[in-house]
């Protein structure tokens, strides 16, 4: 059995004061992922965060589908006014 590969983080957005998105590659069970998962500080040092199990991994696959309709939701919240245009 080989060992997990360590994810790689792509990128970290702020959610709120103690919370962060954290989208990452990884693999599991031979399956390539993107994973988005919600890291916090609980019961960790000072600025120390760690993942929790809020989140979601997609086949590496479904990722220009997950592009899609984020795009396709950041053009329906500026219609609706929701958010500037880019």
């Amino acid at each position: 059995m080989q060992p997990e590969t360590p994810a790689t983080l792509v990128a970290t957005v702020a959610k709120n004061a103690a919370e962060e998105v954290r989208v990452s590659l990884s693999e599991f069970k031979g399956s390539q992922l993107v994973d988005l998962r919600i890291y916090a500080e609980f019961g960790a040092a000072a600025g120390e965060k760690k993942a929790t199990k809020k989140g979601v991994a997609l086949k590496l696959a479904k990722l220009p589908e997950l592009i899609e309709a984020l795009q396709a939701a950041r053009i329906e919240a500026e219609r609706m006014g929701l958010l500037a245009a880019a």
